[in-house]
């Protein structure tokens, strides 16, 4: 029987596209996360899906689906709507065209309004999605062109008070991993 070992892991994360994003954003989400003391995440858009490449939590902290390689759709993590929300037009005209909410939770009208709201403001913001007890709150990453390569996030309790505070922070730790990315 052959099985992926130690060292193919290695590999993988020695030649990862993302290392470089994973270490300028860390310092950024370890401060966030000594603030809050609550989940701080990191992640990237692959085709129609979030893919989280990095995650810190603290004992205490609220319940967060998000795991570091898991996947959610766009239209349920923040994270996936700070990412679309600040796409090239073309590529969200293709998202729109795919979409699909086999819940039913969420029309293409709604949608849309959502990301455009989400671009307007500079964060998107879902409370009690994922689990019904949390908030999830994330600003884009941009590059020069002003498109998202990532997004920061946070999961916090549903009665978080601090959304005045905290989105400018993490809006000013994203500039600062943009910077140190050398994509602004």
């Amino acid at each position: 029987m052959v099985r992926p070992g130690i060292r193919l892991w290695e590999l993988a994360n020695r030649t990862s596209p993302t290392l470089a994003l994973t270490q300028a954003a860390m310092p950024f989400m370890q401060d966030i996360q000594q603030v809050l003391n609550q989940n701080v995440n990191l992640a990237i858009l692959d085709r129609w899906e979030t893919l989280f490449v990095e995650r810190l939590s603290r004992r205490g902290s609220v319940t967060n689906r998000a795991q570091v390689t898991g996947r959610m759709p766009v239209h349920i993590s923040s994270a996936g709507l700070a990412l679309m929300a600040n796409q090239d037009r073309t590529l969200q005209a293709e998202y729109l065209d795919y979409f699909h909410d086999a819940d039913g939770r969420v029309s293409i009208g709604c949608l849309r309004a959502i990301l455009s709201e989400t671009r307007q403001q500079g964060f998107a913001q879902l409370a009690g999605v994922v689990d019904t007890d949390t908030w999830g709150i994330a600003v884009p990453i941009l590059d020069r062109k002003h498109y998202a390569v990532a997004s920061l996030g946070v999961v916090v309790p549903l009665r978080e008070l601090r959304l005045q505070a905290l989105v400018p922070a993490m809006q000013t730790a994203a500039r600062g991993i943009a910077r140190d990315l050398g994509v602004s």
